[in-house]
């Protein structure tokens, strides 16, 4: 049986039967990621954490009348591997996920490998109007729930307005 080299996939990649032209109106993909970048600097500022180091958890920002909320996939972790704080209407969450590599696996020879490894730091802003002692975090099946309380002054308040006739 002929032996396969370990490759790992890059991201993003454009088929070699395709011009890239074809794939996005604006040139190759690094022309993309500083288009991208720039009008993230115009619209949220330069402060505004678009780019991340080593790998990240996949998050979910929401928002209803009462809070919001911030899910983040973490397969395989643990709720001691994670850390959050919450500091100037920054929201943090940080974490290690430790390689499972064992001493019974050194015969192995992997031909694909997806999986990333490594620390990782997620910081996310939110306007004013957080309720921060009142922030919850609970960890389930791998996914970590962080609640944001909106406080009362910054909930919207319904009030309905009489149409009068004249």
């Amino acid at each position: 049986m002929a032996r396969m080299k370990l490759t790992r996939r890059q991201f993003p990649f454009t088929p070699a039967f395709l011009p890239s032209s074809l794939l996005t109106p604006f040139g190759d993909f690094d022309d993309l990621n500083a288009t991208t970048q720039h009008l993230f600097d115009e619209v949220f500022g330069k402060e505004f954490p678009m780019k991340s180091q080593g790998w990240a958890p996949a998050v979910n920002v929401a928002e209803t009348k009462d809070e919001f909320t911030v899910t983040a996939e973490l397969p395989g972790m643990k709720p001691e591997d994670v850390s959050v704080d919450f500091t100037d209407g920054m929201l943090t969450i940080r974490g290690e996920k430790v390689n499972e590599k064992t001493e019974k696996e050194d015969d192995r020879t992997y031909y694909m490998w997806e999986r990333r490894f490594g620390t990782f730091q997620r910081t996310l802003p939110f306007p004013g109007g957080i309720d921060d002692k009142k922030i919850a975090a609970e960890f389930t099946h791998g996914v970590l729930t962080v609640r944001l309380p909106k406080t009362e002054e910054v909930k919207p308040k319904r009030q309905a307005i009489p149409i009068v006739t004249k």
